[in-house]
């Protein structure tokens, strides 16, 4: 990915926000103080996005920011001061967005603004409109928030795009479109997607209050009047692409491990136990293994629980490069220990593909960076594995556990089948 372009004459902001970017986005900064050192930096290196004053000494009324548009760097503009001219001005200029300084925790808010804007990029929108008008002007601010826009004049046009790119996440719908039942259009819609997985902004000029509320029941996530200011339109987009990723983040976690990213607990039992009756019904082949971090107390009591969760993190993610099939069942279910149930086809093929995994990460140096100091850990692994196809999947953890356990008094660092 290129740098994100910091624009600021202010070199406490500028190291702050460079900080910041890096820390939370991962992204590299490149920093300039004025409108001269802008023009130089642009003929060297490209970016993605980038972060400009208002005021710069040498470009006092936003002269760097018509040079970034020009250089079609998508840019959000820092400001000083408020006042309705200047934000009027700010947003003609096609910025992705603006925020005041004085407003309180600012450079949060920035980071905010910068990880939506990443998010937009690779988030597509459907745009339902028939006044070419009206739908130049909502594309237009679309495409400067950075989202990918596709058009559709009616409700038949809009559901066959639909099918072809149901990773639409945001609809734009004017409610009165010709010879069309919005209502309808909207249930179709609901009948593929659900609330939580696409958005609906419903905009209209002229429409009966009572039928606002009716809407919004039909499967409408917000509603805009026309005339709308384009500032309203496009915090009523982040609002409604903010609730959505919330909800998104909600159900991740209500199965997922928060510190790794593999399955929990709760969701290894309800989902393996299905695995487990499909095999059953088929005598299908079904491992289920257990795995567990050798010597891990002695890692924290050593190194500190932050390098213990880089360890876990570093485990959860060779054990997501070697368990990659859907159907692979990969959960953390406890402390340093994690559980799998995969299918197989053959014996030996799985417990070389396990042997692999216990070599490679045995082989492995963690590199943990602390401040300044660079930490290097070796760790292992044991494992207990269940090849057997036993009459409850309680029995094959029971037996993988056990085998584990035999791992342990072996030595550790070994795989028990």
């Amino acid at each position: 990915m290129s740098k994100i372009l910091l624009v600021d004459d202010d070199k406490i902001i500028l190291k702050v926000l460079s900080k910041l970017i890096k820390e939370k986005i991962g992204v590299e900064t490149k920093n300039v103080e004025s409108l001269e050192e802008l023009k130089k930096v642009l003929k060297i290196d490209n970016y993605w996005l980038s972060i400009c004053d208002y005021h710069l000494p040498d470009a006092e009324k936003g002269e760097a920011i018509d040079i970034l548009i020009n250089n079609k760097i998508p840019t959000i503009v820092l400001t000083a001061s408020y006042d309705e001219k200047l934000r009027k001005e700010i947003l003609e200029k096609g910025v992705v967005d603006y925020l005041v300084k004085g407003i309180p925790d600012i450079m949060n808010h920035v980071i905010s603004t910068i990880a939506r804007a990443l998010k937009n990029m690779k988030t597509k929108v459907l745009l339902i409109e028939d006044t070419q008008t009206d739908r130049l002007i909502m594309r237009s601010i679309l495409e400067n928030m950075l989202f990918k826009v596709f058009e559709a004049e009616n409700g038949l046009e809009a559901l066959g795009i639909l099918d072809k790119h149901p990773e639409v996440r945001l609809i734009i719908l004017d409610y009165y479109l010709p010879e069309e039942d919005t209502l309808e259009l909207i249930y179709s819609i609901r009948k593929k997607f659900k609330k939580n997985e696409v958005g609906i902004i419903v905009v209209s000029g002229i429409i009966e209050m009572h039928l606002i509320p009716i809407l919004l029941k039909a499967g409408a996530n917000d509603f805009l009047r026309k005339p709308f200011s384009k500032e309203e339109f496009m915090v009523r987009i982040n609002n409604t692409m903010e609730m959505l990723d919330l909800i998104k983040d909600l159900e991740f976690y209500a199965f997922r491990d928060p510190l790794t990213g593999l399955y929990n607990r709760r969701y290894f039992f309800e989902n393996a136990s299905i695995l487990w009756k499909y095999a059953m019904r088929n005598q299908t082949n079904l491992a289920c293994i257990i795995i567990d971090v050798d010597d891990f107390k002695k890692i924290n009591d050593i190194y500190g629980h932050e390098v213990g969760d880089e360890v876990l993190k570093d485990l959860a993610k060779q054990l997501k490069k070697f368990f990659e099939r859907e159907s692979d069942i990969v959960a953390r279910i406890g402390g340093e220990e994690f559980a799998l149930i995969v299918a197989y086809e053959s014996e030996k093929a799985l417990l070389a593909h396990l042997e692999r995994l216990r070599n490679n990460i045995e082989n492995n140096v963690l590199k943990i960076l602390e401040g300044e100091k660079e930490i290097r850990i070796k760790y292992t692994i044991s494992a207990g594995v269940e090849l057997e196809l036993k009459d409850s999947l309680k029995e094959m953890l029971t037996s993988a556990d056990k085998k584990l356990y035999n791992s342990k008094t072996k030595g550790k660092n070994c795989i028990t089948y």
